[in-house]
């Protein structure tokens, strides 16, 4: 039986093959593909059998950028339908599908051992510079102070700011992050964030503070990680204990807990969290124990031996949002040392009438121009820092 025989034993078959041939058009695949396995096998005795394969085939129809043959499967698939594995070899779909995952990293389709392998590598890279979460910074770093700081009686913050990597976040941003604050601060995991990492400072004085993240909330890496517009991530300040008395804790605690502060508290932080920061209305005695380990999710967290922590804070990327917050925790702990503790001596209100004294709105000029903003205060803040604040609303990361 003649080959053209054969083929009209098929009205479909012979009709893939004669619009092939004569239109260079396919109607369907998989008729094409039984028409042309009637040609391969009638020739396969022939020792010229690789000009009838179905590749050679295409290319002499002009199909070849239309239709190919799987490198995998040799089944035949459109060009828009499969896809090209490690930037050479053309696979159907279905082979695509079921051996195959895409790599960033290489920008095509790896086989998926290949794809664990490479993300084991990735996980291996990043984990050089992202520390356990119980790494221990201050070990590490020692304290910070400006030069002309006196290191006995400076009261001492560290900061923790847990972010979010963003979509096109560079695959190397926590080795962008470290390099950039790894005088003053190390990167640690977190399992409550999604994708990111935490930013945990050494013990540092508030002017150091400022003057050391304010270069990197400046820079452009603040563009791929995010942390107000999420979910997950907060910002806590730890306060030394050294510089500070029992009573001055307990006045802290009972400021941050009290329920008249309640929604002034809120407003600052950014955030209400009964999760990660529960506040218990707290009496002044309270700062005489410390609190288990289980009890650290509380707005003040009272569980660490030399510091407390300030857990109320949502997390914040922009500069002024950002210092905003580390300057009312300086103003309350200084707020702490002069208030009384009868009547409303530890109500907002009180010190919002500290923060209106002149030397006040002078040493926090982000948070003062904040409280104008929010009308907690009258007053008027420097048109500079004004204009900034306005800003920070609208583009708040």
């Amino acid at each position: 039986m003649t080959l053209l025989s054969k083929l009209r034993e098929n009205k479909t078959y012979y009709g893939q093959i004669k619009g092939a041939v004569v239109r260079n058009e396919v109607d369907d695949v998989e008729y094409l593909q039984r028409a042309i396995g009637i040609i391969t096998d009638y020739f396969k005795d022939d020792t010229e059998d690789c000009k009838y394969n179905a590749h050679a085939l295409l290319t002499r129809w002009n199909l070849d950028d239309d239709v190919f043959s799987c490198e995998d499967c040799d089944d035949l698939d459109h060009m828009d339908s499969g896809g090209t594995v490690y930037n050479d070899s053309l696979v159907c779909e279905r082979c695509l599908d079921r051996n195959y995952r895409y790599s960033d990293y290489q920008d095509t389709y790896i086989t998926h051992e290949d794809y664990d392998d490479e993300m084991q590598e990735e996980e291996q890279r990043e984990d050089e510079y992202i520390y356990e979460w119980d790494y221990d910074v201050a070990s590490e770093l020692g304290n910070q102070f400006l030069y002309d700081e006196d290191k006995e009686k400076t009261i001492t913050y560290g900061i923790e700011l847990e972010v979010e990597r963003r979509r096109n976040a560079d695959e190397n941003i926590a080795e962008q992050v470290h390099d950039s604050v790894y005088d003053f601060a190390r990167l640690k995991s977190d399992g409550s964030l999604s994708n990111g990492f935490e930013i945990v400072t050494a013990p540092c004085s508030f002017e150091y503070q400022k003057s050391a993240w304010g270069k990197f909330l400046k820079s452009d890496l603040t563009k791929q990680i995010r942390g107000w517009k999420t979910d997950t991530a907060g910002l806590h300040i730890h306060i030394g204990k050294k510089q500070l008395k029992p009573s001055e804790i307990g006045k802290i605690l009972i400021f941050i807990n009290s329920d008249e502060n309640n929604q002034f508290i809120d407003d600052i932080a950014g955030r209400s969290s009964d999760q990660w920061a529960k506040k218990y209305p707290k009496k002044i005695t309270d700062s005489l124990y410390r609190t288990s380990r289980d009890d650290r999710y509380e707005a003040v967290n009272m569980s660490n031996q030399h510091t407390i922590e300030l857990r109320i804070f949502k997390s914040n990327l922009a500069h002024n949002g950002f210092m905003r917050v580390l300057e009312f925790a300086d103003a309350l702990v200084h707020f702490a040392k002069q208030t009384g503790l009868s009547g409303m001596s530890l109500h907002y209100k009180s010190f919002l009438r500290f923060m209106e004294q002149p030397e006040n709105r002078t040493t926090y000029p982000i948070f003062y121009a904040w409280l104008c903003h929010r009308k907690y205060s009258g007053g008027r803040a420097s048109r500079k820092v004004a204009q900034e604040e306005l800003s920070l609303q609208a583009t708040a990361i």
